[in-house]
């Protein structure tokens, strides 16, 4: 078994970027998949959102510095296995100017626990560092997930990530990862009358959807049909911490997450 690496990117914030991860990350757990979930933000968000204490004293951080193992700072919980994250990545990018193999460090360092996992999840900032770019070089086969919002910001960062993608993908083409966009994940969205998949309330995010769609074909991807729609319960499930497929007050993001990840797996399954 070699896991699949899904990296969960865009360069805006405030997309529900951890909040995908997190669900796909349960979901894919529920499913019986192994899964090892890596929080590279300094914000640590992923790491609070599963219960982990942000001052744990093995995480991501030193990991990189090479001051433990990935396979001893490892946390289990009931969503899958979490590599926590540390504040200390604030400072990583400075730190890891100087490295030669600042790019790869990464990938080098997780090396040990791919044949242990199907799936690692990276829950990125939002912002391309060292942090989030070496992510893209992380193993093998890196599948690329963008959430992002349907308004002119979220399409300006869906425009800015996938340049940036296809950027480090031509510049680091001799290290052979196959890097794919996955897809684009529409979130946060006011559902509209209709109960379809698509149903989408405002006239100025129905153009939004269009224009990240036209985006999305012309690089060789796709939006889910699946949009994750605006809701409560995915606030309390990520402030209360639970787990949406062990709990029975959560059936509307697992309905949703049920489906982009049925999609995700396609697009991974087509990808091998």
């Amino acid at each position: 078994m070699v896991a699949e690496a899904i990296v969960f990117l865009d360069e805006k914030g405030g997309v529900a970027k951890t909040t995908t991860t997190k669900l796909i990350s349960q979901d894919l757990n529920s499913r019986d998949y192994k899964v090892c979930a890596i929080d590279m933000d300094g914000q640590c968000n992923f790491t609070m959102a599963s219960g982990i204490p942000i001052d744990t004293e093995k995480n991501i951080y030193t990991v990189l510095r090479k001051e433990s193992d990935a396979i001893d700072s490892i946390v289990s919980t009931d969503s899958g296995d979490v590599l926590p994250g540390s504040p200390m990545m604030k400072n990583w990018e400075a730190e890891s100017a100087g490295l030669k193999d600042s790019m790869i460090r990464l990938g080098n360092r997780l090396e040990t626990i791919n044949e242990f996992y199907d799936f690692t999840l990276f829950d990125t900032p939002p912002f391309l560092g060292t942090s989030t770019s070496s992510t893209l070089l992380a193993n093998k086969r890196v599948f690329v997930v963008i959430p992002t919002t349907p308004s002119d910001f979220g399409v300006m960062g869906v425009i800015d990530t996938i340049e940036d993608v296809e950027a480090i993908k031509d510049s680091y083409g001799i290290f052979g990862v196959d890097i794919q966009i996955a897809g684009i994940v529409i979130t946060q969205v006011n559902r509209g009358s209709s109960l379809s998949r698509k149903s989408i309330k405002q006239k100025e995010a129905r153009e939004a959807v269009k224009r990240i769609e036209k985006i999305a074909e012309k690089h060789g991807t796709r939006v889910f049909d699946q949009y994750l729609y605006v809701n409560q319960q995915y606030i309390d499930f990520v402030a209360k911490r639970e787990n949406v497929f062990t709990s029975t007050k959560y059936d509307i993001p697992k309905k949703e997450i049920r489906r982009v990840t049925d999609e995700l797996l396609e697009v991974i399954e087509k990808g091998k």
